[in-house]
């Protein structure tokens, strides 16, 4: 399971770097029974080269879908992956 994004990235020059249909791959799930933080990776397209990482919080459904899957769709919900396609 992983998705698909155009995204657009800065470097410390301030030179920006599209990247059309990145790979975003929630790498790892931690997690307590009231906190998970997703860790997030970004790929070029095809999902091999590393290009950066973020980790994004929200609170677990213990009763529902692995914390994994519980992630996917938690990023889903936010803004900055409005327009991301399962892939």
């Amino acid at each position: 399971m992983a998705l698909s994004k155009t995204i657009t990235l800065t470097n410390n020059f301030g030179e920006s770097s599209e990247f059309n249909d990145a790979y975003v791959r929630v790498d790892r799930v931690e997690a307590t029974k009231h906190l998970a933080t997703a860790f997030v990776g970004y790929y070029k397209s095809g999902g091999e080269d590393f290009l950066v990482s973020l980790s994004v919080s929200f609170e677990p459904d213990l009763d529902g879908p692995n914390f994994i899957k519980q992630a996917y769709e938690h990023l889903k919900g936010l803004p900055e992956f409005e327009g991301a396609e399962d892939c």
